[in-house]
């Protein structure tokens, strides 16, 4: 049953020690979240993190706050882009802490990291209207620590989960406290807040007013001495957000699921895969072992198939408890739906993407999953049992205290998986051999290194278990084009297109090789292709700006590189920006541009000296010095910086000798 309220204290002396009580058991469940954390905060970006921040121009700047609310996650990235995902908090979470901090890997694990601290500071205050102090102390402990947090707390891309649970769990505790505020008004306002905060967050936030609705009408404790008018003055809201929610996807989006990315697959096997997607979800709660980043998607074909029974046994079992709970405890069954509808948004594997199933998606589930453990735990403790029974009991701590040793010790060792894209990649390949997508992309690692033999061999092993990966394709014919074997890079890039053919960099790549073949009209086709496949990818629009300005189209290069820099600042268009006005005599424009490049990358040899060329001819040796010297510190080989120096010096009294060190670097 829903716990009461505790009452308001009558006595001024036991109120502040309550208030420390209380605040001291919220920051050392604040620390149980973050502590086990620590150390993702010195890892790198992984996987997604690369597009969806270092490359994404809707977290660089405030002129995109429009697209972050009316287009999908991935808009950025034009035609390619195209998903059923909606993900503002998120953007606009990430162009928050770019624009606090820039875009370190430090800052955003550290906000990930304090999201999750709240999100069991909340867990402990819904269970515990919910089933009083005791049991909200375990469960949220456990949330803390459960090794399948990992994932959503270590990789910065899942930050999506954090957002949506806390705004879920922060609804659901006022919802619950709407019957007993002295601001009814006040407290429904913060209740819708929050609600349409989970909504931008994710999808899954739709299941929060059939939830509601669901308590209402069947677990509330005065549910048969209210009306339902009363019901839907505290429920009606959430519903109304949540239409109001679907109208607006509807109208920018086109609703919510409207891309099915498994056409091929069958109403039947989807239905046989969710079955066995919820015997592997609730696996995974029970026991978490052997965790990964990436799981191989294999669809359901048969009832007999060994997953799909498992998710027959689970679905069984978890309605012969449900049974059970409602008779002996009857909130607790709340807790088994709660499981189920949250699980429910991410069973259909037609709209899910290439990881169908991922340990991500159980983070606001589990939530009630820690809750039945901690009931469990708590009624095991406080039984009276027979003597004989009650070493058992006693243990009940003892077993917590071990259960929550190795859950902290397997959640630090995880979080380590997530350091780096190679240790990640390897870490799947361990598990999931068959992860094509995963060897393609540890590929593109060793190549990064110059280790080519190493590469070659994992785009091979990628293609031989699935012909049709197009990133691998794509990332041989690089290879090939190295190689100087042009006509296999041209191949590898035509099979690569005609399986994705809106793919951008695959036709920066092919244009780039038919660059080198000297084909430059068809090398133009495709820099134009990929521009308008993506208007805001500057890899595009700076490759086209290069192609542009090396055949000797100065202005049409200038055209492409001040479109790059209008969509985002990089250092690439403006130094060559910097290059094309300094040439047109365009001192001030050459200047501001390089200097805007250092702004980008302090370490921007190129610019440097470019700044230094611009202060030379406007007569400023001693600043056009130190911008030299800047330059050759980042290339001590570059000849332009030197040549500068030694005119300088050679015309400047007292500073012959004072930068001879410098030039001997």
């Amino acid at each position: 049953m829903l716990a009461p309220l505790p009452a308001p204290e009558t006595s001024p002396r036991r109120a502040p020690r309550e208030n420390r009580r209380e605040a001291a058991t919220f920051f050392i469940l604040f620390l149980l979240g973050v502590l086990p954390y620590v150390n993702t905060l010195f890892n790198d970006f992984v996987y997604d993190d690369h597009f969806q921040i270092v490359q994404n121009p809707y977290v660089h700047s405030f002129r995109y706050l429009r697209e972050i609310f009316t287009t999908t996650v991935w808009s950025f990235q034009g035609a390619q882009g195209v998903t059923n995902y909606f993900r503002p908090m998120m953007t606009l979470g990430y162009l928050l802490t770019y624009k606090i901090a820039g875009a370190i890997p430090f800052s955003f694990h550290l906000a990930s990291v304090a999201l999750n601290g709240l999100a069991v500071c909340l867990v402990y205050c819904l269970l515990r209207l919910f089933s009083g102090e005791r049991v909200a102390l375990i469960a949220a402990g456990l949330f803390a620590l459960h090794p399948v947090h990992s994932e959503s707390v270590a990789w910065i891309a899942a930050v999506t989960d954090l957002e949506l649970t806390v705004f879920y769990l922060a609804t659901s505790v006022l919802f619950l406290r709407l019957q007993d505020s002295e601001h009814f008004w006040r407290a429904r306002s913060a209740m819708c807040a929050t609600f349409a905060l989970a909504l931008l967050s994710k999808e899954q936030a739709m299941t929060l007013p059939v939830m509601a609705m669901i308590f209402e009408h069947f677990y509330r404790d005065d549910r048969t001495a209210t009306t339902l008018r009363e019901k839907l003055s505290r429920y009606g809201p959430l519903w109304a957000i949540a239409v109001l929610y679907f109208a607006i996807r509807t109208i920018i989006l086109g609703g919510v699921a409207r891309v099915v990315l498994r056409p091929n697959l069958s109403l039947y096997q989807t239905a046989l895969s969710a079955v066995a997607l919820i015997g592997k979800y609730l696996g995974k709660l029970i026991w978490p072992a052997q965790l990964t980043a990436f799981y191989v998607f294999h669809p359901s074909n048969h009832v007999t198939n060994p997953a799909v029974l498992a998710g027959l046994a689970s679905v069984a079992l978890s309605a012969a408890l449900f049974g059970v709970l409602r008779k002996r405890a009857r909130i607790l069954s709340f807790g088994l739906l709660w499981i189920f509808a949250t699980l429910g948004p991410v069973l259909n594997a037609r709209w899910m993407p290439a990881a169908v199933f991922g340990e991500r998606y159980l983070y606001l589930p589990s939530v009630a999953f820690c809750w039945l453990f901690g009931w469990g735990a708590v009624s095991l403790w406080s039984a009276d049992v027979a003597a004989m029974f009650r070493p058992l009991t006693r243990a009940v701590p003892v077993l917590l205290a071990v259960i929550a040793l190795l859950y902290g010790i397997r959640t630090v060792a995880r979080n380590r998986e997530w350091r780096s894209d190679e240790v990640l990649f390897r870490q799947v390949l361990e598990f999931q051999p068959d992860a094509t997508l995963i060897r393609a992309d540890l590929g593109g690692i060793l190549f990064q290194r110059s280790d080519y033999i190493g590469a070659e061999r994992e785009w091979l092993h990628a293609l031989s278990t699935f012909p049709g990966n197009s990133y691998a394709l794509d990332s041989l014919a690089v290879l090939r084009q190295r190689e100087n074997r042009y006509a296999e890079s041209i191949d590898y890039s035509s099979q690569a297109l005609r399986i994705t053919p809106v793919y951008t960099i695959m036709h920066i790549h092919l244009a780039e090789t038919l660059t080198v073949m000297g084909r430059a009209e068809e090398a133009e086709s495709q820099f134009r292709i990929a521009a308008a496949l993506s208007p805001l990818s500057t890899q595009a629009l700076n490759g086209y700006g290069k192609f542009l300005f090396e055949a000797g189209r100065t202005a049409d290069a200038r055209t492409e590189y001040e479109r790059s820099a209008a969509v985002d600042a990089t250092s690439e268009a403006y130094d060559r920006l910097g290059d094309i006005y300094l040439s047109g005599k365009e001192s001030t424009r050459a200047e501001q541009a390089y200097r805007r490049a250092i702004l980008v990358d302090p370490f921007d040899g190129h610019a440097h000296i470019g700044v230094g060329q611009v202060l030379e001819s406007a007569g400023r040796p001693e600043d056009a010095l130190r911008e030299y010297k800047a330059g050759l510190q980042m290339d001590p080989s570059d000849p332009m910086a030197k040549a500068g120096l030694i005119r300088i010096c050679g015309s400047t009294p007292g500073k012959s000798h004072s930068h001879s060190g410098v030039l001997n670097n």
